[in-house]
């Protein structure tokens, strides 16, 4: 998504591994020659972003987030991860409009068919969270994992449609054979069930983006 200059390569690296492991504050310390070069200052931003985010300082990181818009190509990364954040900062609406713009853009993006399934779930129109969350889960299925357990989606529990979708995840899981998922959200440890914005560096990568690794990490 937004790469570094060779000369910062091994930084990027090492500031990557501190968020893998979910050290943040140690990242930051890290981050300023990145930020002070102006090649590599967009995956500074990036990585900011993902620091911020895991402190739960959501505003700060819309701050670098709209630098980037600014100053970059569209992405979808940042897009999905601006939502994210409204999202968690109450402005639902918000996050919801993002994401549709976003769709305009780019109409098989996964991560955000599902996330504004999420979203749109959360504000009860349950028509277009259907609708949403189906085409998510046609583009990739593995998005259908999180039907089940999904509390974002719980007031889309009574209606037929959603619940003949859980009834084919439970029928598939039941005649397929044990496998290892990847955990898509691990932005944080809260409830909420959209996908974090997925890695910028690789899967989750980057716009997105739970990845398809779209996890900001």
């Amino acid at each position: 998504m937004f790469l570094p200059p060779a000369s910062l390569q091994r930084l990027a690296d090492q500031i990557d591994g501190w968020l893998d492991l979910r050290c943040p504050d140690r990242a930051l310390e890290l981050l300023q020659p990145m930020l002070e070069d102006p090649a590599g200052r967009p995956a500074g931003l990036c990585m900011r972003i993902r620091a911020l985010i895991r402190q739960g300082k959501y505003a700060e990181a819309r701050r670098d987030l709209a630098e980037l818009a600014s100053t970059q190509a569209a992405n979808d990364w940042v897009e999905v991860t601006e939502a994210w954040c409204q999202r968690r900062l109450g402005d639902l609406p918000g996050a919801i409009a993002t994401l549709e713009r976003l769709l305009q853009r780019s109409p098989r993006s996964d991560i955000a068919h599902f996330n504004l399934a999420c979203y749109l779930a959360l504000q009860g129109a349950v028509d277009r969270a259907i609708d949403e969350v189906t085409i998510a889960c046609g583009l990739t299925g593995e998005f259908r994992d999180y039907l089940v357990d999904e509390p974002d989606f719980d007031n889309l529990r009574a209606d037929p449609r959603f619940r003949e979708l859980v009834r084919q995840v439970v029928s598939d899981a039941k005649n397929a054979p044990d496998t290892v998922h990847e955990d898509h959200d691990d932005l944080d440890d809260d409830e909420d069930g959209d996908t974090g914005p997925q890695g910028d560096t690789g899967p989750h990568g980057g716009a997105g983006p739970r990845a398809p690794r779209l996890d900001l990490n």
